[in-house]
């Protein structure tokens, strides 16, 4: 294991795979935040082909993926007392990951996620019940034990806003370096309301979706659906690297002054829950390994990120530390 370490903040899951082939996935180009839909019969009784139960959540998913590729990784979670929180803990500290953090509720449920999937690429829909990942609190104590060199915020609830500030103020003052991928409650707050923690985070990382939808926030009908347009708007809140990923399409990072792209796979994956999770924590850990070297951290953000599609659960099929040297990292 390096000496370098990861501190992950966001939720944890059980996570309910579902496939199908009687959903139809539908254009609705018209509508810039809603430009693909999914189809059922209304009243009809849809089957699937296979059922899988797995683990999931932004927080748990990207500590995973740090732990397997050979970093150092605490992680700030909230899970129900009740043998699916159980279970995810126990699943945790075998991949060796640093639990002590986590928070216990015995009134709550740990957080579950239905996920139907569809179509050529495996798109998905997720019916969340997000149960404790909403009781997910950072007071001052727990802030304190944060002295990890980078935080990690997986999609975080947006019950914690008001501990943000906190948290920011305390990565500032030790110059941890914060990753910042914002939950739909967050993103439903605006650009406005975003701007103060983006200029201080070092990667902004978004979908295409996201990105839009922050932007129409702000500058309404005005927005032009292109990527160039996209990042370069985005980049102007500060943050050091805004990173935009775009599907089967591949993915972007944008520093201020050069655009980096590389496409994505074009292997068939089965799966595609997790994979923005996997992608982000790996750019991050190739930002680490590779001392910021920012096309060798993409590319091992989409091979894992392929990788990980190409088997049913967030955390499976994720490469380590010991599969990098087959892609020459």
């Amino acid at each position: 294991m390096t000496t370098n370490k990861v501190t992950t903040i966001g939720g944890a899951t059980r996570d309910i795979m579902f496939y199908t082939d009687e959903a139809l996935l539908l254009d609705n180009k018209e509508d810039l935040l809603r430009q693909k839909l999914i189809a059922v019969e209304y009243g009809a009784k849809i089957y699937s082909q296979d059922v899988f139960f797995t683990y999931g959540g932004g927080g748990a998913n990207t500590a995973v993926n740090f732990a397997s590729l050979g970093i150092k990784t605490q992680t700030i979670l909230s899970v129900g007392d009740d043998f699916v929180g159980q279970n995810i803990i126990k699943y945790l500290k075998s991949k060796k990951i640093n639990t002590n953090l986590i928070q216990k509720h015995p009134q709550l449920k740990t957080a579950t996620s239905f996920i139907v999937n569809v179509g050529q690429y495996k798109e998905h829909v997720i019916f969340v019940y997000r149960g404790a990942n909403d009781a997910l609190r950072l007071n001052n104590q727990l802030i304190r034990k944060i002295n990890t060199p980078w935080v990690y915020l997986a999609s975080p609830s947006f019950k914690m806003m008001g501990d943000f500030k906190k948290l920011f103020d305390h990565c500032r003052r030790k110059k941890i370096k914060v990753v910042w991928n914002p939950g739909a409650d967050q993103l439903k707050l605006g650009l406005k309301k975003l701007a103060k923690f983006m200029k201080q985070t070092v990667v902004f990382d978004v979908n295409r979706d996201e990105a839009l939808e922050l932007l129409v926030s702000l500058k309404k009908d005005k927005v032009k659906n292109s990527v160039n347009y996209i990042l370069k708007n985005l980049h102007q809140y500060g943050q050091k690297l805004t990173v935009v990923t775009d599907g089967h399409r591949g993915a972007y990072i944008y520093d201020g002054q050069k655009i980096y792209f590389r496409p994505a796979s074009k292997r068939k994956g089965i799966n595609t829950t997790g994979a923005g999770d996997v992608f982000g924590s790996s750019l991050v850990a190739g930002l680490i390994k590779y001392h910021w070297d920012l096309e060798k951290a993409l590319k091992l953000a989409i091979i894992n990120s392929t990788a990980v599609i190409m088997k049913i659960g967030a955390q499976e099929g994720l490469l380590t530390q010991k599969d990098l040297k087959k892609y020459k990292l």
